[in-house]
């Protein structure tokens, strides 16, 4: 059977598709989005975090230790996370943290113990909810979702994949008859910026686009807002003429870049570069859309 490292299984939400839904959270990402909201979602090996406001200085933590990782500044505890990357005891340090100072994200699963966490939420879903497959990119582990998917159509519950899209299409290919609607993150028509901002270009986004809609698949299109860079008369033109090329796509969401991110790189002791987002996202869905897709 099939595993893969999954980084959360948030219930009720009601942000990730239609309905009340169970949303499981991929770890492993293969873009770098600079104003990622989820920056534990990126690596695809479970990793350690440490929320240094939350230490109450007790150091259960330094026992455990085997790679030196932990020291005292005074009466500050510091923690040096690169030495925890490939220690086989980070599962030990977070549990003998009693504060959750120390975070492990990440734990490697098979599809029926997920399933089986999706399944004590069935009654919770209604008509319209149903589990969705985020992350991270939930589809760099489709061998995994060949397996999970099939288990919930079997017992009537509805799928989504919240992705951006960024593989080859046979690794979408295969999952098409599991899959009742796909949550696309689009984050720049201009190819130039989305490498600049994820690292990588976004051709295979606009062409998985299009053989979904060949294939007519149902898309909720997500589109984040950055002032002054999705402005610009070519970036609204191209998001036009895209959208009138999509008639699978049922609805937009637009959101302004936010930095509530920001503690999450501080625990994983990376840099945060902050953004400003576009306030009135409204204004802008109406310069960029059709009445028909927002």
């Amino acid at each position: 059977m099939k595993k893969a490292v999954i980084m959360d299984i948030q219930r009720y939400s009601i942000h990730d598709g239609p309905g009340i839904r169970t949303t499981v959270f991929f770890k492993g990402c293969n873009m770098a989005c600079r104003w990622c909201h989820n920056p534990e979602s990126q690596r695809a090996e479970p990793e350690m975090l440490f929320y240094k406001e939350r230490c109450i200085g007790c150091m259960a933590c330094l026992p455990v230790c085997e790679r030196g990782a932990h020291s005292m500044a005074g009466k500050i505890h510091q923690v040096d996370l690169s030495r925890c990357r490939d220690c086989k005891k980070k599962q030990e340090c977070s549990d003998a943290c009693p504060a959750q100072a120390l975070c492990l994200c990440g734990r490697e699963m098979d599809a029926q113990q997920v399933w089986k966490e999706v399944l004590a939420d069935r009654n919770f879903y209604g008509k319209e909810g149903g589990v969705t497959c985020s992350g991270g990119e939930a589809l760099l582990q489709d061998e995994f979702l060949r397996e999970f998917l099939p288990l919930c159509k079997e017992e009537g519950i509805s799928t989504c994949l919240d992705t951006a899209l960024h593989v080859d299409w046979e690794r979408i290919e295969k999952l098409l008859e599991w899959t009742d609607l796909f949550l696309v993150d689009l984050k720049f028509m201009n190819r130039e910026n989305h490498i600049r901002y994820t690292g990588v270009d976004n051709e295979k986004t606009i062409q998985n686009l299009y053989r979904l809609a060949e294939h007519n698949k149902p898309v909720i299109l997500r589109m984040p807002l950055l002032a002054r860079l999705h402005e610009t008369e070519e970036e609204v033109r191209a998001r036009r003429e895209l959208l009138k090329r999509l008639p699978n796509v049922v609805r937009t969401d637009c959101f302004a870049v936010s930095n509530h991110g920001a503690s999450k790189y501080e625990a994983l002791q990376r840099d945060f570069l902050p953004f400003t987002g576009i306030s009135d996202t409204q204004a802008y869905k109406e310069r960029c859309y059709d009445t028909d897709h927002i």
